[in-house]
């Protein structure tokens, strides 16, 4: 189970590391970002359940509690993958109208 995490982190950085090259940003740093964001989120979730929902931890249901975690990351970098893709592109149309006013003129 340990060897999928690690196959499923790799995987994360690889497309935040190819959304960046297509956009022409920092590659590595958002890389690192969406490796990152999925982590924050998890732990940000345990968090969550160890203050506001302590009966859920006390019935030692690790398994479950893996599983939401596992969900609330993915959903964590599913939204921030596709927030910094809508921002980059609609950023890249602007520039195209912008260039094609310059030969008009």
């Amino acid at each position: 189970m340990e060897y999928l995490s690690y196959i499923f982190i790799f995987y994360v950085g690889f497309y935040f590391f190819r959304l960046a090259e297509n956009h022409q940003k920092n590659k590595w740093l958002y890389g690192f970002l969406g490796i990152i964001t999925y982590y924050s989120s998890s732990i940000i979730f345990m968090l969550f359940l160890k203050i506001f929902h302590e009966e859920e931890i006390g019935d030692f249901d690790f398994v479950s509690i893996t599983m939401k975690s596992f969900l609330i990351g993915l959903l964590g970098i599913f939204f921030l993958f596709q927030s910094l893709s809508f921002i980059w592109g609609r950023k890249k149309k602007n520039k195209e109208k912008e260039i094609n006013k310059i030969g008009k003129e």
